[in-house]
């Protein structure tokens, strides 16, 4: 080509699609409808610009603001109305939006915080988006703005919400119910309510947080006869003994996920006794962290008997934690290779316990607790939650190796540390012990009841650099110390942006300290 200036309307339509299909497919359809160009009008409006729409904002800039809105549901809508099969929206504009014309496709809607008070009104036949939920869509995800409540209230979260939905849409084959934040949304609770509160005939599709293991039980106990994707995760691994519940076969269910980020107490085979009810499982993924005092709990062991009844699967992922007595302790290091599953291990020791960390490769889980200086050379790129300790100090070079294995972290919670040392030391990764800690993405910071020295590792500017941290968390006499009286300035940067400050008790009697922490 000898023109030195090309423009978009030179360029053939491959590659002006190859172009679009970069780009959100609302911006396409804002930029090029109705701009009095057919050939640019005929490419907006090929399927692949209208199947998937996004109206949503978020906190930087927005994506849909109302003038543009207003355009999509008066002109542009209504003219790709029947391609429409998938939308994604905010809370706020559900009516604006589905109301604007006739989605005679769309199956699949996304709601972005989505609250219960505010959100439930859509879901009642009174509503004037009755038959599109109730009769059309197919597959519904709710990114869940409701915030954790106590288990007392579950049960009543569980009949005015989950319930609800599940007899309300009269065809829907797929609930995803997504969370917003680290503390969850209020989870399912089955435990205290009548058997018949809710099934479906046609749910294939469930993805949800419930309240304990009972629940997962009660969910599988026949009221979803179809359910072959079911990915589950567990507040709390309690078990109550005195029901008695279904154990027939799952011969539908071929895809399963349970997470449980709490420690399972020496009950590993009633997690094996769910699995072989699976005969037809393709898909598992497992995270699971047990503990044991009385008895040692063998990973290799546990692995084995887990694999010995998945002769079906294909797809395998999984993280465990067995936290172990220290006087039980075997001195080894060990893979595991499952249908030829790459996996790695961690072990960690504390005063008393010794952890075993065995996982599958590509770590694909976000949460990580309890390592400590050793653990191996891998990038964790899903990984947004991190809780480390060892009985030996850490090193200034650790914490440089933590940025480089954890790029993504958003929470950090630091214990059991008694000392740190600054000795500059050839590091095995070339790593200079001068370097400045960055946490790019860390939101979250717990080290209360850290020495003085942790204390500044972490706040002085010249060490760590925190450019999103809003939720601190440390003591307030170390607090004190370390920023001396709220006065240093090369503590005050890293202070500078926290919204949430727990010291465990009241901060009195200092004139700068609200100067220091000026978000809070």
């Amino acid at each position: 080509m000898n023109r030195s200036n090309v423009y978009l309307l030179d360029l053939p339509n491959e590659i002006l699609f190859n172009i679009l299909k970069k780009l959100q497919n609302a911006d396409v359809l804002y930029s090029l409808l109705g701009i009095n160009n057919n050939r640019l009008d005929n490419i907006a409006r090929n399927a692949m610009f209208s199947n998937i729409l996004n109206f949503i904002s978020n906190v930087q800039n927005t994506i849909i603001n109302d003038f543009q809105l207003n355009r999509f549901c008066d002109y542009i809508l209504p003219e790709i109305s029947h391609n429409v099969k998938y939308l994604i929206v905010e809370s706020m504009s559900i009516e604006r939006i589905l109301l604007a014309t006739h989605y005679p496709n769309l199956i699949h809607l996304k709601i972005f915080n989505f609250q219960c008070d505010y959100s439930l009104q859509y879901f009642t036949d009174d509503s004037s988006l009755r038959q599109i939920f109730k009769q059309q869509i197919k597959k519904l995800d709710l990114v869940n703005k409701d915030s954790e409540v106590g288990l007392r209230l579950s049960s009543d979260y569980t009949k005015k919400v989950y319930a609800h939905i599940l007899t309300y849409f009269e065809n829907l084959e797929h609930l995803n119910i997504i969370q917003t934040s680290s503390f969850g949304y209020p989870s399912l609770r089955l435990s205290r309510l009548p058997s018949n509160t809710f099934s479906s005939i046609f749910l294939t599709y469930l993805s949800i947080r419930v309240t304990d293991y009972t629940d997962c039980l009660y969910l599988l106990d026949g009221r979803l006869k179809q359910l072959n994707t079911f990915i589950v995760q567990i507040c709390c691994m309690n078990m109550d003994s005195s029901i008695v519940y279904n154990r027939d076969d799952l011969p539908n269910l071929t895809c399963f996920s349970l997470i449980s980020y709490t420690l399972i107490e020496e009950n590993e085979n009633r997690i094996v006794s769910l699995l072989h009810r699976m005969s037809n499982l393709e898909k598992l993924t497992l995270y699971l962290r047990f503990v044991s005092q009385n008895k040692f709990i063998d990973p290799k062991s546990f692995m084995n008997n887990l694999s010995t009844y998945m002769t079906r699967v294909y797809s395998l992922k999984f993280y465990f934690s067995i936290e172990n007595n220290r006087n039980d302790t075997l001195d080894y290091s060990f893979n595991i290779n499952i249908q030829s599953q790459e996996t790695s291990n961690i072990v960690c020791y504390s005063v008393n316990t010794v952890t075993y960390h065995v996982f599958t490769l590509p770590f694909e889980f976000i949460k990580l607790v309890s390592i400590g200086n050793i653990f191996p050379n891998i990038v964790f790129n899903n990984v947004i939650e991190l809780w480390i300790h060892d009985i030996i100090p850490f090193q200034h070079e650790f914490f440089l190796r933590i940025t480089q294995s954890f790029p993504l972290l958003q929470r950090l919670f630091v214990t059991d540390l008694t000392s740190l040392s600054y000795k500059r030391k050839k590091s095995p990764n070339n790593i200079q012990a001068d370097q400045i800690v960055k946490y790019p993405h860390l939101i979250l910071l717990d080290i209360k009841g850290l020495n003085n020295d942790c204390i500044e590792q972490f706040l002085n500017e010249t060490k760590t650099y925190l450019p999103c941290l809003t939720i601190l968390r440390v003591s307030y006499e170390q607090l004190q110390i370390t920023t001396e009286d709220f006065t240093r300035e090369v503590t005050r940067k890293n202070c500078a942006n926290v919204r949430r400050l727990i010291t465990g008790r009241e901060i009195v009697g200092s004139k700068d300290y609200h100067y220091y922490f000026p978000l809070l």
